[in-house]
């Protein structure tokens, strides 16, 4: 009877050792198998070509009646704006805008906001936008869509993109001429660049002001707005167009509306397309072109932060996209003119306006790879699936050993059932992750905590060093939290392990759904080095290394080594001192800025990182120090019966 029920001997047990002796070479070959597919997604057998899925789009595309007196209009709006650029060196010009605005016809409002900023002493900022609304003479204002202009003031650091409001100003009295508008046009200048967009969507949409943007209100309001066109004209005499499509936390638009803009660029004689550069709009597109374009595209997206205003649209479900029009170089041999322009944004337009339903289809979910060519969620999600099963199986095949041992097969058919069955210590282990997910919890709190900033700021310390005086705090108590909690043993330990395997693996699959390039970037960093830890194994070079590679995987340290390698490669003059003191104020900016985003926009970077992969770091720490006992294997009665 006991050789019908003695595990070590059956065909379950068999494949069960084999899976925990090659479990190394099992992981790893599945990591290194989602990084190779995704370095195959340039390749055209795996993406596919651009299309409209939406034929409503397609009148825009058709010819164009913008005449040559809306030209002479936009450059005569420019030479005005430019003289009162002049006398509003700090500041937007709301008296000619709206003037200009009330002659065109609109009906002009303005909008005022002001941000509370919970951080360096609770100073607070202002700002005013200005917008016109043409209402559609079809139909009454039920739908909507936007052109925007980010103003920016002569002594603003940024590029001038004061070109886009003449061309705007322009189109909207060529707009107002037509007759076969169905939705409202909404006209709108925004001051302090983002800050502005977030408090107008804010108010109108009609969010509850909180205690740090308070947004305030909206004297006008048009329909259900359907779409977005950002426009940032450094100059009339443009030599091509840089499409923005990076919203907040790595949302995009639909891939129709991308479609949309490079095609009637394409038409009009205007170059354009995701990532373009003065050195790449005439390259050959070979493979490595295209996998350093979607490489590009991975590392934007990742970060979370929108690469224009057009961004934060995107969280109101509304499809919105920059058309960055790029100034003509001295070295460039052909330019555009204002009236190609006027063009493009008169074909979107009237695509827009032709639209009898919000956008639903084609792809909200895609990675481009070349201007006309894109991976879509099917194609690309695949190597995050491998990469991150990988510690899923990992967690399995540690499941496993806690039953199978190579000593039950050294043992042949020796009955192995043991004397003393270890038990798995559901409070010791259970207060270990609320601990850990506790600290999580107060790295999120501590930073916005108002007295201890101002406790810090009568200090005389900046707000960045602030910051990170609070977070490499909270890192070096997790650094000593092992020396103070009671240490796991080896069977409780590897019950850990799958636990936080098993968390991590989850995650990572979770975040890749929504911003599949945070959970590409975060897999190819984390998942290597989580597969190499062995917390359990003897000998004094094992743990070290263990401990080391874990200490590489924190995430204050991940921050540091990063920018620490991109300010390498910008700056490899400096010397080693001033690369690191460099490399350490830019990490604090990048932080302080990480922070204030979750705090005004909602970028979920920093909550992620604090609420999920501290403490899991923490607990991976945790193992580091466990007690080096024999790990014993047991036969339980049910396993027994299998």
């Amino acid at each position: 009877m006991g050789l019908l029920t003695n595990p070590s001997i059956s065909q379950k047990a068999k494949y069960c050792k084999a899976l925990i002796r090659h479990n190394t070479l099992l992981c790893f070959g599945l990591y290194l198998l989602g990084v190779g597919y995704f370095c195959l997604l340039p390749d055209a057998n795996f993406n596919s070509a651009t299309y409209f899925s939406e034929n409503a789009l397609l009148p825009g595309l058709v010819y164009s009646e913008i005449k040559p007196e809306t030209v002479a209009l936009a450059r005569g709006y420019a030479g005005e704006l430019e003289r009162e650029r002049e006398n509003h060196r700090k500041g937007m010009p709301y008296a000619w805008l709206l003037a200009k605005m009330r002659k065109i016809g609109l009906e002009t409002h303005t909008h005022n906001f002001t941000l509370n900023y919970p951080l360096g002493g609770g100073k607070v900022f202002t700002g005013k936008n200005v917008y016109g609304i043409l209402r559609a003479p079809r139909i009454g204002s039920t739908e909507s869509f936007v052109i925007s202009v980010p103003y920016r003031p002569p002594e603003s650091v940024h590029t001038d993109v004061s070109a886009g409001v003449p061309l705007m100003l322009a189109f909207a009295d060529f707009a107002r001429r037509q007759k076969y508008w169905a939705k409202d046009i909404i006209f709108l200048i925004t001051e302090q660049e983002q800050l502005g967009m977030q408090a107008w969507l804010e108010a109108y949409h009609g969010s509850e002001d909180n205690r740090i943007l308070n947004a305030g209100s909206l004297d006008g309001r048009a329909g259900a707005i359907q779409a977005a066109i950002n426009l940032e004209a450094q100059s009339f005499d443009i030599d091509y167009i840089n499409l923005k499509l990076e919203g907040l936390n790595g949302q995009l638009p639909n891939l129709d509306l991308h479609n949309l803009a490079q095609k009637l660029s394409q038409k009009n004689g205007v170059t354009a397309a995701y990532r373009l550069s003065d050195t790449s709009k005439r390259m050959t597109t070979g493979y490595w072109e295209k996998l350093q374009n979607l490489l590009s595209m991975v590392f934007s997206q990742s970060t979370g932060v929108p690469t224009g205003n057009h961004g934060l649209f995107h969280r109101y479900g509304i499809e919105a996209l920059t058309l960055e029009c790029v100034q003509k170089s001295a070295t460039s041999r052909t330019s555009v003119g204002v009236g190609a322009l006027l063009k493009i944004v008169e074909g979107i337009s009237r695509s827009l306006n032709n639209l009898l339903e919000r956008f639903h289809q084609s792809y909200f979910f895609y990675l481009l790879v070349t201007h006309d060519r894109f991976v879509s969620i099917g194609d690309y999600m695949p190597s995050l699936g491998l990469m991150a099963g990988a510690l899923l199986i990992k967690s399995f095949i540690h499941y496993l050993s806690l039953y199978y041992s190579d000593e039950e097969e050294k043992n042949g058919s020796e009955d192995t059932e043991l004397n003393q069955q270890p038990k798995v210590n559901y409070v010791q282990i259970g207060s270990l992750v609320l601990l850990a997910h506790s600290i999580g919890a107060a790295t999120t709190v501590l930073p916005f905590h108002s007295g201890l900033n101002a406790y810090l700021h009568e200090a005389n310390f900046t707000t960045q060093f602030s910051l990170f005086v609070i977070l490499v705090s909270i890192s070096v108590l997790t650094l000593i939290l092992p020396f103070f909690v009671p240490l796991l043993d080896s069977f409780n330990s590897e019950v850990l392990q799958i636990v936080v395997l098993l968390e991590l693996g989850t995650v990572l699959l979770t975040v890749g759904m929504l911003n599949f390039s945070l959970g590409l970037i975060l897999s190819v960093v984390v998942v290597p080095i989580v597969l190499m830890l062995q917390p359990r194994k003897e000998g004094f070079l094992n743990r070290g290394s263990s401990r080391f590679f874990c200490l590489l995987l924190h995430p204050l340290v991940v921050v540091l080594l990063t920018v620490f390698s991109v300010t390498y490669v910008l700056f490899p003059e400096l010397s080693l001192y001033a690369l690191i003191e460099k490399a350490v104020a830019a990490s604090m900016d990048a932080i302080t800025y990480s922070l204030v985003d979750s705090m005004i926009y909602g970028n979920w970077l920093f909550n992620l990182v604090a609420l999920i992969f501290l403490p899991s770091w923490t607990l991976l720490w945790f193992l580091m120090f466990a007690t080096k006992l024999k790990k014993t294997s047991f036969n339980s009665k049910v396993l027994k019966q299998d």
